[in-house]
């Protein structure tokens, strides 16, 4: 039954992994290699040619057209959302920077919120970006809620406000952009018009080799832009460069672990290095009530596994409240050494800065 279960979620896994674009090489080698086969095996299957070349031009057109204009508009559009993302990351790393001039309880609050915030992005996805509002609305009521003693502190808490008004504008053009995904009908036509050039790239070379290699070629690169687009409309397009290292860095000037999802790295999108937050989820999306975060050292050389994740060298797992519920936070934290465990708070271990012993 175990094993029966193990299949049935790795057959589950690969079939989201190819349907949400993770996915290229292969689907893209086995379209290839079906048209190709399709080609060389089907000989009595035919249009007249000048039928033939004249039903694959305008497909081949409108393809092209279709595609090449929506590829554009996917990529603007990832490309104003990150922009605003990074605008917004930016402005975090201020606040948190700023927030040092005044006196605790503010100070370690409003760090907190900060990394709560910027977790709470991580633990939904960019198109859901509107699931992470209580976190963000927590940390402007923080800040909305200081109270300067001096002038310094009066000159920078207006910074921060303005930030924080800065920040809200740009999260409500985030959430409106990111509705802005292809319509089902897009799709529906897409894969038709691609159905249709295959079937006749797949027909007219009458079963002649090069012909089919031809056609499985052609397909191959087809379905490859299939799936481009499909990252570039899930948001997902060259997300190691562009996602997981600035945030990594963004994480580490402010003194705080990373914080990666382990799908994430076992998928191979993102592969960490150094000290690193590793957050499972133990139930469906959206739900993160219950998420498990794990504090790891991540290594290179002679130590790295098999499939490039590093083995761990400490570890400290805890089970956190929702994010949306930052200040709430009230579950216990086991840290676990090769010696002794120690239970802390869950707010404190999620924010450790600790060098690795």
């Amino acid at each position: 039954m175990g094993y029966r279960h193990t299949v049935l979620r790795s057959i589950k896994g690969a079939v989201r992994s190819v349907v949400h674009g993770e996915i290229i090489m292969w689907p893209a080698v086995l379209a290839g290699l079906g048209a190709a086969a399709l080609s060389y095996f089907i000989v009595t299957v035919h249009l007249n040619l000048s039928v033939e070349v004249a039903l694959a031009s305008m497909t081949t057109f409108l393809f092209g057209v279709l595609l090449a204009f929506t590829i554009a508009r996917t990529r603007e559009r990832l490309t104003m959302i990150r922009e605003l993302m990074a605008r917004g990351n930016s402005s975090l790393q201020s606040i948190h920077q700023m927030v040092g001039v005044f006196p605790e309880p503010a100070r370690t609050r409003v760090r907190a919120l900060v990394d709560t915030q910027l977790t709470s992005q991580i633990d939904y996805r960019l198109v859901d970006n509107h699931l992470s509002s209580p976190a963000h609305d927590a940390l402007v009521e923080a800040v909305y809620a200081i109270v300067p003693a001096t002038s310094q502190e009066e000159i920078l808490y207006k910074e921060m406000v303005e930030l924080c008004a800065q920040m809200s504008a740009e999260r409500a053009l985030i959430d409106t952009t990111t509705g802005q995904s292809l319509m089902p009908v897009e799709w529906i036509g897409m894969l038709l018009l691609l159905a249709m050039i295959v079937g006749l790239i797949a027909v007219m070379p009458g079963g002649t080799v090069w012909g089919a290699l031809v056609a499985g070629v052609l397909t191959g690169t087809l379905v490859t832009l299939l799936i481009v687009l499909r990252q570039l409309d899930r948001l997902v397009w060259h997300e190691q460069a562009s996602i997981w290292e600035p945030t990594t860095r963004l994480f580490r000037s402010m003194g705080l672990d990373p914080y990666v999802p382990r799908l994430v790295i076992d998928s191979g999108r993102y592969i960490p290095t150094g000290r690193v937050r590793v957050v499972d989820y133990p139930d469906p999306y959206p739900d993160r009530t219950r998420k498990v975060v794990t504090v790891a050292e991540f290594g290179a050389g002679p130590g790295e596994a098999p499939s490039g994740r590093p083995g761990l060298t400490r570890t400290a797992t805890a089970t956190a409240a929702s994010a949306p519920k930052p200040t709430t936070a009230t579950t216990a934290t086991t840290v676990t050494t090769a010696t002794s465990a120690t239970h802390v708070p869950a707010s404190e271990a999620s924010t450790s800065n600790t060098p690795t012993g």
